[in-house]
Order: structure tokens, then C-alpha cells, then sequence
């Protein structure tokens, strides 16, 4: 029996293990569309290149179900590793604009839609945003 136990532990922290890694990230191929949340890193393959979703700095956009006088926009602190060298650029989606939106940035474009979409009744919280994006030259 407690063979047994000690079986399902190390069965529990090994699969604990890989989901924390899998979260942490991952990699993904130019043109190959892929979500970030906040702190998440991903490594473009056959690319000395690294996107990290560093935060949202603001996020004002008008609500969905709301008439507003601005459109407003979220902008989103993103850090590009390329080779030895690192930058923070910020990319801005604009609001009532529900398509994807694009950046380009060290030879590459970076096309993108945050999610989700703000509503008046509900409040974003930070583990809740999600960066779409797809990478192409």
C-alpha cells in the first residue's frame, strides 16, 4: 500500500511539473498563430527570437455594451528577445475594433488581438488577459 501511495505522489508532482512548464510557455513557427498569458514566453522556431508578455499597462477601451465618446485602446508591454539583444516595444489595439491589429518591429510583423473584450459589468483581472499573436517576416 504504500508502494502504492508513493507511486500516485510521484505521479502527481511529474504531471504538476509539466503543466507549471507548459504554462511558462513554449514555441511556436512563423505564421503559426499562439496565445500568451501575462509572464508567458514563447520561442519562434528556426528564428533567433523570444516574446514575452510583460504586462498591460492600460486598458481603456470602450466597453462592448456601452456607448461611449472615445474608442479608447489596451496597450500591452511586450519583450522581444532577438539574439543577445532584448526590447520592450508596446503594441496598442484600439477599441470597437474586435479584428486583429499589427505592429512591425526588427524585420518582423507582429499580428495581434487582446483578449477578452471589456464589458461594463465585469472587471479584467490580469490573469484573465490573453495576447493572440502570430509572427511573419
Amino acid at each position: 500500500m504504500k508502494k502504492y501511495g508513493l507511486c500516485v505522489l510521484v505521479l502527481v508532482i511529474t504531471v504538476s511539473l509539466l503543466c507549471i512548464c507548459l504554462a511558462c510557455g513554449g514555441k511556436a513557427g512563423l505564421g503559426e498563430e499562439f496565445s500568451l498569458s501575462i509572464g508567458q514566453t514563447v520561442t519562434i522556431a528556426g528564428e533567433d527570437l523570444e516574446i514575452t508578455f510583460e504586462e498591460v499597462m492600460g486598458d481603456n477601451r470602450c466597453a462592448r455594451d456601452v456607448v461611449c465618446i472615445t474608442a479608447g485602446d489596451v496597450v500591452c508591454l511586450m519583450k522581444i528577445g532577438q539574439g543577445e539583444s532584448s526590447y520592450n516595444i508596446e503594441l496598442a489595439q484600439p477599441g470597437l475594433y474586435y479584428d486583429y491589429s499589427q505592429e512591425s518591429f526588427g524585420g518582423y510583423k507582429y499580428t495581434f488581438k487582446v483578449e477578452p473584450y471589456p464589458e461594463s459589468d465585469k472587471i479584467i483581472s490580469t490573469d484573465e488577459y490573453r495576447m493572440l499573436l502570430t509572427i511573419s517576416k
